[in-house]
């Protein structure tokens, strides 16, 4: 249902949030192009590069043609944006000047492979939607279940995670799961669920004695280490440092303030987008935005309506309650030995305003932890 409407969805992207995969592909000026909504498509839900062939045969092993590629884009010729939001209601053909050729022709929507599987009726996307979660596509249950596995994880089963050929060899485990997905509707629940309770998902990081970290995490023998996305950081921030869970079910005003806060946050942060499961190293201004940035600052002053670190200075019954609190709320554990006791004795003897502050600083540094940014 989820990848049925992000390809067909119509309206606006205020009431029908899906259609931002469309919204998505639009630059200012620009209504929807064909084939940059094709690419995202193909990568998205297939996990085939596709646009590699959008201007000529030579990649991708000759297994698709440009050709391929258009006939995917045509599907989308007649979808524009208006006042009214994304509809299907351009009348524009779709046209391509193929390599060799000397002028655009009209292309005729078509799909690269399983053609008895797109419905004879409908529209378009609605056709095109129906063709991609069908459940004869493997392409599409494969890429699926690589996607839930690199969320979980960190890293996708196979890499790069938009690369997935149809009948190119993959780690059994990853068919196993796709087979599975295919045959109960394409539940995302039921997978989640079956992943979360595999043994590899409950390992821990820390590699067996005498063994290469890197090579226990190569073959799953022990659970990756992977650096948070950037708007995992910044919602993480944004709960440890809250007084309450903010959910779905918290007040419209919360939510869209947690909104905007997250949104600069990941401009300010570096938005990965199609290459959120590459391993990249932190960057400079990521880590002067977490040192000095607006998000950390505003939710570690002293503002005891709002912010964790003011509340749990003012209430906590110890020094020594306040650091396990904050460790709680921010690492989820508890402190060691050595750094309950740095941090107690750095609360001592505090009251008030000076006792805030030195429970900001407390956060601030649980923050710019390494060990907050990272996934273990």
């Amino acid at each position: 249902v989820l990848a049925r409407s992000l390809i067909a969805s119509n309206g606006m992207s205020t009431s029908e949030p899906a259609t931002n995969f469309i919204t998505r592909t639009v630059e200012p000026g620009r209504g929807p192009e064909e084939a940059r909504i094709a690419a995202r498509l193909s990568r998205a839900f297939l996990g085939i590069r596709l646009d590699c062939v959008e201007c000529h045969d030579d990649f991708l092993d000759g297994k698709w043609k440009q050709r391929d590629f258009h006939q995917l884009a045509a599907f989308f010729e007649r979808t524009e944006l208006s006042a009214t939001g994304v509809s299907d209601t351009r009348t524009k053909p779709y046209e391509v000047r193929f390599r060799g050729q000397v002028e655009a022709v009209p292309v005729v929507a078509a799909v690269p492979f399983g053609v008895e599987w797109l419905p004879a009726q409908g529209g378009p996307r609605e056709r095109l939607a129906a063709w991609v979660t069908d459940p004869r596509n493997r392409g599409f249950s494969r890429t699926a279940v690589n996607r839930v596995w690199a969320l979980l994880f960190g890293q996708p089963l196979v890499s790069p995670i938009d690369r997935i050929g149809l009948d190119d060899p993959v780690p059994p485990g990853l068919d196993l799961l796709a087979r599975d997905f295919a045959t109960h509707g394409h539940d995302l629940r039921r997978l989640i669920r079956i992943v979360a309770a595999t043994e590899v998902f409950r390992r821990q990081s820390v590699a067996p004695e005498g063994a290469a970290p890197a090579a226990c995490e190569a073959v799953w023998a022990s659970f990756p280490m992977s650096r948070l996305r950037p708007e995992q950081v910044a919602r993480s921030i944004y709960q440890a440092a809250s007084l309450g869970t903010v959910d779905a079910a918290s007040h419209i005003l919360l939510r869209v303030q947690r909104l905007g806060e997250t949104n600069d946050f990941v401009t300010r942060y570096g938005d990965m987008g199609e290459n959120e499961f590459e391993t990249v190293s932190a960057t400079v201004p990521q880590r002067l935005l977490l040192m000095n940035g607006k998000l950390v600052q505003e939710r570690t002053k002293e503002n005891p309506i709002i912010n964790a670190a003011t509340r749990i200075g003012m209430l906590a019954a110890s020094d020594d309650a306040a650091v396990e609190a904050a460790y709680l709320a921010i690492l989820s554990r508890t402190p060691s030995t050595a750094e309950r006791a740095h941090f107690v004795k750095s609360l001592e003897g505090s009251r008030k305003s000076e006792r805030s502050r030195r429970m900001e600083d407390l956060y601030w540094s649980l923050f710019n932890s390494t060990e907050f940014s990272w996934n273990h």
